[in-house]
């Protein structure tokens, strides 16, 4: 029966595959304290472990599920990268090319320390920085090389093997690292660094933004009993109580709609929108509330909205309020904003950029002309437009094909850099003009994730019984090479970040998991701050290094 088994998988290497995949997922999901391998990680071990019968996995495979990956990153980080590249991201820029910079050299650094071959060099760096596309885009170079076959497959065994043994480091290493040591290296206590950031962003000027942080939108209806209120306009009860809008007036058997000069009589029963903490208060404001449902039934509607207003780019959200919506109350509330999939902290001085998602809830034609003047509503579809994806990745292969020479060194992007380009021109260029190249977030996720880990999958697989043999020869020097690969780059960008740059702790640590790709210790972050303004740093860091350690997989063959 198990020859059988075992024969099976010999002659058909695709069940090997997702049986690789499926496995590695299951044992990436396992949890030891807050600690877990991940899918790709997962699925590189399972791919190690079944590889070990033998297994003639075809090496295109690789290619075409690191090229999925490789192209949904740049798609998503298209608007970012893009968005990133102005004076006011500099410094964010800048700490990513010291991070990615300092990096490089340190894995260079390890191979001639210890003569590592160019894919241990590699795995080493994917492993120990987390950025498996570093060794996508140095697979891609080690095909390009002047060696026969078996020596490019030990040299893609090799890297598997040590992307496989510091890894584990890698991920551990760095939450420990951004989460606990860096903010006890600054004397930073989290908790009360992230108030006083958001007290920076305008946490106390609250009453002036398009919404209050931490608040959703309800809806009541009171009827108008309060001596001081009576003889006023709309406007006039709105400007005294900022964190509520009149959007229906019922009198005797009349609905009278919206009107700001409407002025308010005794009995009037009112249709509010109102922030959740001012409940409370609505029936010493106004009068007791009352169960009316035609007051209650005026048109509201939500959506999400691309903001691509060139104009509006780089303010704050108290800026944009003031130029769009002056001192009328527009009866549209602000529930949320997201970079990247990532929520923003909802605070006046909160700055936007161009792809940032705003989330409004409110009166349906205040929600309408906000959309035209931020930019395009973001519509919910599930269709993905395949015909320019796969041009793109066309384009993007033939593209990384081309070469040059600087002196005597041959330079070329290679199949992934060529594809990652494309990406990030794709998806900048849909940010902006939806109509072309559609790719909605849960194909984006399914590219990335199934690309990625199939990938892992069939490196592990192509290792075969070889990744013993290298696991035995370096692997003690692997994992002393990993933990300093993994450390000296954020730590000397830590105090270049604090003490060059003089960026905020709280925006720097989310800076530094962003600039190694690695949300997992951003969010230990949030959780133990309590806050998301690290993600203020994160998104800008994390487009441009995807970018810089894709690059760095062809360099470090060429150097190493």
């Amino acid at each position: 029966m198990m020859d059988l088994a075992l024969g099976a998988l010999r002659a058909n290497p695709e069940i090997a595959v997702f049986m690789a995949i499926a496995s590695g997922v299951m044992l990436g999901r396992v949890r030891i304290g807050s600690f877990h391998l991940g899918s790709v990680a997962g699925a590189l071990l399972m791919g190690l472990l079944i590889g070990q019968i033998g297994l003639e996995v075809p090496h295109g495979l690789k290619a075409v599920f690191f090229a999925l990956f490789i192209y949904a990153v740049g798609f998503k980080s298209g608007p970012e990268f893009f968005g990133s590249l102005n004076r006011g991201t500099l410094k964010l820029v800048l700490l990513s090319v010291v991070l990615c910079g300092t990096a490089l050299a340190t894995i260079l650094a390890m191979n001639a320390l210890y003569d590592f071959d160019a894919g241990f060099t590699a795995g080493l760096g994917a492993g120990a920085l987390t950025d498996t596309a570093i060794m996508g885009t140095a697979s891609s170079a080690i095909a390009q090389l002047p060696l026969d076959a078996a020596a490019k497959s030990e040299l893609n065994s090799h890297m598997a093997v040590a992307y496989a043994i510091t890894y584990v480091f890698g991920t551990v290493g760095l939450i420990v690292f951004v989460g606990s040591v860096a903010p006890k290296l600054l004397g930073v206590d989290l908790k009360a660094s992230a108030q006083e950031l958001e007290r920076q962003l305008g946490i106390e000027r609250h009453e002036e933004a398009i919404s209050i942080p931490y608040t959703r939108i309800v809806v009541r209806a009171h009827r108008l009993n309060h001596a001081q209120n009576l003889g006023h306009t709309i406007a006039d009860l709105e400007a005294r109580y900022p964190s509520l809008s009149i959007e229906r007036v019922i009198r005797g058997e009349q609905i009278l709609e919206r009107n700001p000069a409407l002025v308010m009589q005794p009995g009037d029963i009112l249709g509010i929108y109102a922030l959740r903490d001012s409940v409370g208060h609505l029936a010493s404001w106004i009068g007791p509330e009352v169960d009316h449902p035609l007051s209650l039934s005026f048109p509201t509607r939500s959506a999400d909205i691309v903001l691509t207003n060139r104009r509006l780019a780089g303010c704050t959200i108290h800026q944009i309020k003031i130029a769009l919506v002056g001192a009328e109350r527009m009866g549209c509330f602000l529930t949320g904003i997201s970079r990247q999939g990532l929520p923003l902290p909802l605070l006046p001085e909160t700055v936007l950029r161009r792809g940032d998602v705003i989330s409004l809830t409110g009166r349906a034609a205040s929600v309408d002309a906000l959309a035209v003047q931020l930019g395009r509503e973001r519509k919910a579809s599930h269709r993905t437009d395949i015909a320019i994806h796969a041009v793109g990745l066309v384009v993007g292969s033939f593209l990384g094909l081309l070469s040059t020479h600087i002196g005597m060194i041959p330079v070329e992007l290679g199949i992934g850099g060529g594809i990652l380009l494309t990406g990030l021109v794709i998806g900048w260029y849909n940010s902006r003009h939806p109509e072309l190249g559609a790719l909605p977030p849960a194909a984006q996720w399914a590219f990335s994730e199934f690309g990625l880990t199939a990938f892992g999958a069939v490196v592990g697989l192509l290792a075969g019984p070889a990744a013993v043999t290298a696991i035995l020869e370096q692997g003690l020097a692997l994992v002393v090479a990993g933990a300093l690969v993994t450390l000296i780059p954020p730590l000397v960008t830590l105090y270049f970040g604090r003490y060059v740059l003089r960026l905020h702790p709280m925006i720097l640590f989310g800076a530094l998991a962003g600039a190694q790709t690695e949300a997992a210790s951003m969010n230990k972050i949030i959780e133990q701050s309590g806050s998301n303004t690290p993600v203020v740093g994160f998104t800008v860091c994390y487009a441009v290094s995807n970018v810089l350690l894709a690059v760095c997989g062809p360099i470090i063959i060429s150097l190493a």
